[in-house]
């Protein structure tokens, strides 16, 4: 399991399974705001006149410095895969994103997102503040289990106070603790 982040595979090549040839550079991430899966990757491809090109992510085969898939049918137009259009239609977006908590305290906007190369779903979003849009100050990892919601407007995210007070609920006292026969 590799954890890498949308902005350090952007330009990554993905690359033809037999010949090694470069087929496209990978330029985003299209992630599904239900699920946080990774659906597809805007790609860049080398040879072919597609405009609005993508890659699916079923059709990795392998995943190193490089992404290796079949061959250059493997990419596609955007609009021509009826999930990937219904998740584009939306609107919704990560990176870019404001997220705020359930006070509808603004934490600051979405500037990465991490995942898992294998499984493909996130793990993490990766939140700044900035001043403006240059001094970049309070930065925040959430990891995905703490978002409720994902909007085009806002990504909602549990209350930090409300986490710790669900982490004291779970944590045993010592009458509530069981024996333990030695």
């Amino acid at each position: 399991m590799m954890i890498r982040s949308v902005q350090q595979i952007i330009g990554n090549h993905v690359v033809g399974q037999e010949d090694g040839a470069i087929l496209a550079l990978i330029k985003d991430a299209v992630i599904n705001p239900d699920s946080g899966k990774i659906e597809a990757f805007w790609v860049k491809p080398m040879n072919i006149p597609i405009k609005n090109a993508i890659l699916l992510s079923d059709s990795i085969l392998e995943w190193k410095k490089n992404i290796y898939i079949n061959d250059e049918r493997e990419l596609a137009e955007a609009d021509e895969i009826i999930k990937i259009s219904e998740i584009l239609s939306r609107n919704t977006f990560f990176i870019g994103n404001i997220v705020i908590n359930e006070s509808e305290e603004v934490l600051g906007s979405v500037v990465d997102v991490d995942f898992d190369t294998n499984k493909l779903y996130l793990k993490n979003i990766y939140v700044e503040k900035a001043f403006l849009g240059i001094i970049k100050y309070k930065s925040r990892i959430f990891s995905y289990d703490s978002i409720i919601k994902v909007m085009p407007e806002y990504i909602l995210v549990k209350d930090l106070e409300n986490i710790k007070v669900k982490v004291k609920e779970r944590r045993l006292s010592k009458e509530e603790q069981p024996l333990l026969d030695v």
